[in-house]
């Protein structure tokens, strides 16, 4: 990354580091000790369990030299944040997951999610921290990772809910949003031990503001999130056809 190092806010003060205000490369030694010891478990345990099969991130790392981008997917299981946070650190990428809040409210979910980069968000109001903390790390260059269905989306006849605001974190950190599709992940308790998961990710190309001309900001927004859940669908549709039976 060729960014220019911001100096780290908050510090230790009476609560603490926070993670979230940082960047993952301004943590303290012992917690980016934690955070590289994690990733390299989880990636060397997903290679085994679930081998990924990436398409596209080479062009998606290039693209990232300079800015972060804002990465959204489609969400079917907790496997697909793993496998593509972890394949996209040993490329020297940080990405930071966006997360609800809920999990806030478990002490071991919490510990972890925050000092692996995670950003919590509440779903139900303008969260102005969340978003602050992920324009901040746009520009840094680290990747914000998100996924606008909220909720893991298991089969065809599920309703799904998109949530806005992807656009807007884009906006405010003078960045892009990158579509990315799953196809063929699974929920660890839903996986036989016999049979390992194959999931197939692809990473399309990046949408840019510059390509919304001629509309007002609130349109922009708008066209930016439809266009970009488009894509998406697009991306995942093409998988499913590449790889028939996987889901």
């Amino acid at each position: 990354m060729t960014q220019t190092r911001q100096k780290p806010k908050g510090g230790r003060g009476k609560g603490g580091f926070d993670f979230i205000r940082n960047g993952i490369d301004d943590y303290p030694l012992p917690t980016r000790l934690v955070y590289n010891f994690v990733a390299f478990v989880l990636w060397l345990f997903s290679s085994i369990v679930w081998p990924t099969r990436f398409e596209g991130l080479d062009e998606l790392v290039d693209h990232v030299r300079e800015r972060g981008t804002v990465i959204v997917m489609n969400h079917t299981s907790m496997v697909e944040p793993v496998v593509f946070i972890v394949g996209l650190w040993r490329r020297h990428v940080r990405v930071r997951p966006i997360y609800k809040v809920e999990f806030e409210k478990i002490g071991p979910a919490k510990w972890l999610f925050r000092r692996m980069g995670g950003i919590p968000v509440d779903r139900g109001s303008a969260d102005l921290k969340a978003l602050k903390a992920a324009r901040d790390a746009l520009g840094r260059g680290e990747c914000v990772l998100i996924y606008p269905e909220g909720t893991r989306i298991k089969n065809d006849d599920q309703p799904i809910e998109v949530h806005g605001g992807f656009a807007m974190i884009a906006q405010m950190g003078k960045s892009d949003v990158t579509p990315t599709a799953v196809v063929g992940a699974a929920d660890p308790y839903k996986t036989r031990p016999t049979r390992r998961r194959k999931p197939r990710i692809r990473c399309g190309r990046p949408i840019s503001f510059t390509e919304l001309d001629g509309m007002s900001r609130k349109e922009k927004l708008a066209e930016m999130e439809r266009v970009a859940m488009e894509r998406v669908y697009a991306l995942r549709d093409e998988l499913r056809h590449d790889y028939p039976g996987l889901w």
